[in-house]
């Protein structure tokens, strides 16, 4: 997975567990789009700062998800509710009347749940 996908990712799952200053740079770094320059001119630091700080975060964010992960049980979760709405669909072709309904509505809730995710 491209790492700018992989780091926003990681972020939304670990930013809680940053610093103030780590969770600003890379917000503004990933999500806002600015320079390094404009980082530095704003938080009154270095370029070579705001790099580093950006980098060493990213890599913080890599050790969490190693220790933690989160992100790869989203994934898993959100992948087996993806194969079992599809099963549900298929079988649900098959049925007629009441068995039909419980099987929409098993689907309408795994939808939920993706939705939720």
């Amino acid at each position: 997975m491209e790492k700018f996908v992989v780091i926003t990712y990681l972020f939304d799952f670990y930013q809680d567990l940053l610093t103030e200053k780590q969770s600003n740079l890379l917000r503004e770094y990933y999500f806002e789009d600015l320079s390094l320059s404009e980082m530095a001119e704003q938080h009154g630091i270095s370029r070579q700062s705001a790099f580093d700080t950006i980098k060493k975060t990213e890599q913080k964010l890599l050790d969490y998800e190693e220790k933690l992960h989160l992100f790869a049980k989203y994934q898993t979760s959100e992948q087996a509710l993806l194969q079992i709405k599809a099963l549900c669909q298929g079988i649900s072709e098959n049925l007629e009347g009441e068995h039909a309904n419980s099987v929409n509505e098993v689907i309408t809730l795994v939808d939920e749940l993706i939705n939720k995710m």
